[in-house]
């Protein structure tokens, strides 16, 4: 079996973590590649350097934002994936530290499940209503005003419909999925990552209501920089970081692709939740 693996150097700085995890792929047969950046030069046992042809799987060694990161590298994108929890919570991670070998083990063993998790398809159009960008996301898009200190303004328009004009800091569409990160910290719904589904919730609106809205895969959700805004930034997944002027606009809709996501054993995602809402509390 090929492994990629991707581990985020500032979060395993002297590599124990990824060397164990090479180590336990090699005694079970299988063969080690690392892709990431700034490790060209670093061996270990029988490692290879770049992207195997045909993986069968990704593992990331990090945090959220790593596994995230991990999304962008191209020949990746559909290879089932799991991470290794060095971050302070870890949503998207399902292998502690002290598990390597264990859950190595069981991708040898075809002991896990493959969930399909649902995907963003991003699209960034100028004022002559031409894309100049298109991106995938597993998390979120958010329309935000930067590094600015004024409010933006935002039309939310759901299926062409205008639902309303949002001024604060922006608004995000995150996924099921990305229910539990930013979204979440802006006062969104907290939404099983099996769900279909996309939710809108407004950054620090400046209004008497905070609501947000959910809608199914068939919709569109545009969010356009209304007249006399400043210039406005579309972050994808926190990784890409797109300009975008007023009179523009993004269309987020669901992807036809999905994120082949491991997971072991049964699915206890509202058993490990309070826990992981706790760790971010008190890693903050």
């Amino acid at each position: 079996m090929h492994f990629a693996i991707y581990p985020n150097v500032s979060r395993d700085p002297d590599l124990k973590y990824t060397m164990r995890l090479i180590d336990a792929i090699e005694s079970n047969g299988g063969t080690a590649w690392i892709s990431a950046h700034g490790l060209e030069q670093f061996q270990y046992g029988n490692l290879q350097w770049g992207i195997p042809e045909k993986p069968e799987f990704v593992i990331t060694l990090g945090g959220d934002g790593t596994f995230l990161s991990s999304m962008g590298i191209p020949g990746l994108e559909q290879i089932p994936r799991v991470g290794v929890n060095l971050g302070s919570v870890g949503f998207l991670q399902e292998i502690l530290p002290e598990e390597i070998e264990t859950k190595v083990k069981h991708l040898f063993a075809g002991d896990f499940q493959i969930v399909h998790r649902a995907m963003f398809c991003a699209e960034c159009y100028d004022l002559a209503g031409k894309v100049h960008a298109r991106v995938e996301a597993l998390n979120d898009v958010m329309l935000t005003r930067g590094g600015s200190s004024n409010i933006i303004k935002v039309d939310l328009f759901i299926n062409g419909s205008k639902v309303e004009m949002v001024p604060g800091d922006g608004v995000i569409v995150a996924t099921a999925t990305g229910s539990t990160a930013y979204s979440l910290s802006c006062g969104g719904p907290i939404v099983h990552p099996s769900l279909d589904i996309m939710v809108i919730t407004p950054i620090c609106p400046h209004t008497l209501h905070n609501r947000s809205y959910i809608t199914d895969r068939n919709s569109t959700v545009r969010l356009q920089l209304v007249d006399q805004s400043r210039t406005a930034t579309v972050s994808v997944d926190g990784r890409a970081i797109i300009p975008l002027q007023t009179g523009g606009y993004v269309d987020v809709c669901l992807s036809d692709k999905f994120l082949p996501y491991i997971i072991f054993g049964e699915d206890n995602f509202y058993e490990k939740l309070p826990i992981k809402i706790q760790k971010r509390g008190i890693s903050q």
